[in-house]
């Protein structure tokens, strides 16, 4: 059974913007949580966060500079390694800051351990930006074991970036049936972050409805993302404003 408790993680690298605050307050009156924590390597500064800290319980947690002897410099892949050491620790509902959840997840919870397909059929793999864990799971802890072998610390875009993060959960899927299930391609991570299915977010207007999440692929959306105002939440008529208008 997985405990009814959110978590995100935050590595300092990157101010906390609009979006931010929104993918919080998502999962605080969204996701069907008892409590929802942010676990922060450092505090970040600004409007959006004062806000974010009013409505969520926050944790500080130090940010692995190794594993297994490996250097790890890449920001993501900190978190990477924070976010299975939380779900094995306390079990739980974990998401990206950059994950704007939809409905509750209570009709997941009597599983062990839970991933969404990324791509139809889990073309892409299994995405790790919303995930959700009992305590001690048996996949979770094979799954940080693993990156003794597939950990490769390169920067985004290159081979060894997602190794340890999606390709590796992907195989043990099929290795450990027992101990995960699967989420459609919709329930999370429906649209992509190829270019059409980014516009679909930020520039068209269509309904999800088997969508638990959206996760907005920061990198992908920065150009939108960046520029983001609660003006434009407010007069826009897209996917991204039309999911998140309520929760200004």
């Amino acid at each position: 059974m997985i405990p009814n408790i959110f978590h995100f993680v935050y590595i300092k690298e990157r101010p906390w913007k609009l979006h931010h605050y929104l993918s919080a307050k998502s999962a605080v009156i969204r996701s069907g949580a008892e409590k929802v924590i942010i676990w922060v390597d450092e505090e970040p500064e600004g409007e959006y966060w004062d806000k974010t800290k009013e409505i969520v319980e926050v944790q500080r947690v130090k940010a692995p500079t190794e594993i297994f002897g490996k250097p790890i410099t890449q920001p993501a892949h900190k978190s990477d390694v924070i976010r299975l050491q939380v779900l094995i620790e306390y079990g739980g509902i974990y998401a990206d800051t950059d994950v704007i959840v939809m409905k509750p997840f209570t009709d997941l919870l009597d599983n062990s351990f839970v991933m969404g397909q990324q791509g139809i059929g889990g073309s892409e793999g299994l995405c790790p930006a919303t995930m959700l864990s009992e305590k001690d799971s048996i996949f979770a802890k094979t799954w940080l074991a693993g990156f003794k072998d597939t950990f490769g610390g390169g920067p985004p875009g290159s081979p060894t970036w997602c190794t340890h993060s999606v390709s590796l959960p992907a195989y043990l899927s099929n290795t450990m049936q027992e101990h995960i299930t699967l989420a459609d391609h919709e329930s999370f991570f429906w649209p992509l972050y190829h270019q059409d299915h980014i516009e679909a977010l930020f520039e068209n207007n269509y309904n999800f409805p088997n969508a638990y999440s959206h996760h907005l692929w920061e990198s992908s959306g920065k150009k939108y993302l960046s520029e983001m105002t609660e003006e434009k939440i407010k007069n826009g008529n897209t996917t991204f404003t039309n999911a998140v208008r309520d929760l200004l």
